[in-house]
């Protein structure tokens, strides 16, 4: 039968120590976390936005920026197409 010496107990002691401080850090990680989480989340309900449908809105969001540069586009064209006879010399 093996026996556990002084210096093997205080460090198993020291270990466990160790560990409980890591619990109590990773515990202020999560808490931290959750509270930005739901500050995120209160920003977005507050701009009429669910958070659950986040990615849906973001689709959507990005739609819209495709088709109002490509409108934009077209039309910034069609205006250099309308200025240019006054253009030439």
């Amino acid at each position: 039968m093996t026996t556990t010496t002084g210096q093997d107990l205080t460090a198993l002691v020291q270990r466990r120590d160790t560990l409980r401080e890591n619990i109590q850090r990773v515990r202020g990680r999560l808490d931290s976390a959750r509270q930005e989480l739901a500050d995120t989340e209160a920003e977005c309900r507050s701009k009429k936005v669910d958070p659950d449908k986040i990615d849906t809105v973001i689709t959507q969001l990005e739609q819209r920026l495709e088709t109002e540069v490509t409108d934009l586009s077209a039309r910034l064209e069609q205006a250099e197409i309308q200025v240019a006879p006054f253009l030439e010399e």
